[in-house]
């Protein structure tokens, strides 16, 4: 499989171990991924003009006639989004004006479903099966939409993943909850009420460990979750992981190759459990 790579934003700053682990899980799956060449910005929600947003993404999608894959939600839905509003004649017209290269059409794919065509059901790739290990499947407001893809309301595809890795997803009624951090700096108590409640709603619901698909979610449940748990007296300790990084576990990579040792909250624990019952089978 070949895909075109688009790695957005945050792959540069705060999300570097969701591009590290997304770049060495194709790597072991044979998923040739080709970065584009000269990307920008997604036209991610701080665009406020949606003709910019579109023709930002346009310019991205433009660049290659492969199948574009980008390991951030906020990305696919900018990407998909424009996709969406390019097939009116007029917006593409208007887009293509300004384009060095003319959009024609772009097919945009997630990681998350990547992965998951490229693992087969008892996979023998997978040599450190994650049985046991109870994972709340954590969506977002993004990956669903826009519509087409994904059921907004009912999304299963992390679920179907985590299943594959031998994992057990755990009954997370917040799965696709907002995670407050759009709203951060104008209403930071608010977001951060928000962020808790969903950590404290995996504790219930017995996860030991959340799984995200976005670079956002995971600054506000993993990044905030000590200070948060300062604030509001109660301990989480849960770690939080992209979906490629326990895709990655479970098919041996180490700590450095997954950007393991970015992570604010400890995944060395969760790691050595694996390890642990794999030698005890």
């Amino acid at each position: 499989m070949k895909l075109a790579y688009y790695p957005g934003c945050v792959s540069q700053s705060t999300g570097k171990e969701m591009d590290a682990s997304t770049r060495a899980v194709c790597s072991a799956l044979g998923i040739e991924l080709t970065e584009l060449e000269d990307w920008n910005c997604c036209g991610a929600t701080h665009v406020s003009n949606e003709l910019v947003a579109t023709g930002l993404a346009a310019r991205n999608m433009a660049q290659t006639d492969l199948e574009i894959m980008t390991s951030c939600s906020i990305c696919y839905s900018n990407l998909r989004a424009a996709a969406q509003r390019l097939e009116e004649p007029e917006v593409r017209e208007k887009v293509n004006a300004v384009l060095e290269k003319k959009y024609s059409g772009a097919q945009i794919r997630h990681a998350l479903d990547v992965i998951l065509e490229a693992l087969t059901e008892d996979d023998e790739r997978i040599v450190v099966p994650l049985k046991e290990l109870k994972v709340a499947p954590y969506y977002g407001c993004l990956l669903t939409r826009p519509a087409g893809q994904y059921s907004p309301q009912f999304p299963v595809v992390l679920e179907e993943l985590i299943r594959r890795l031998q994992a057990e997803p755990v009954d997370f009624r917040l799965k696709t909850a907002c995670c407050g951090g759009p709203i951060f700096m104008p209403q930071e108590k608010a977001a951060e009420d928000v962020a808790f409640r969903i950590l404290l709603e995996a504790k219930k619901a017995g996860a030991q460990v959340i799984v995200t698909v976005c670079p956002l979610c995971h600054l506000m449940l993993d990044a905030k979750q000590k200070v948060l748990e300062q604030k509001h007296g109660e301990k989480i300790e849960i770690p939080v992981l992209y979906v490629t990084q326990l895709a990655g576990i479970a098919l041996g990579l180490g700590p450095e190759e997954l950007g393991l040792f970015m992570n604010s909250v400890s995944t060395m624990a969760m790691v050595e459990k694996a390890y642990e019952r794999m030698g005890e089978e």
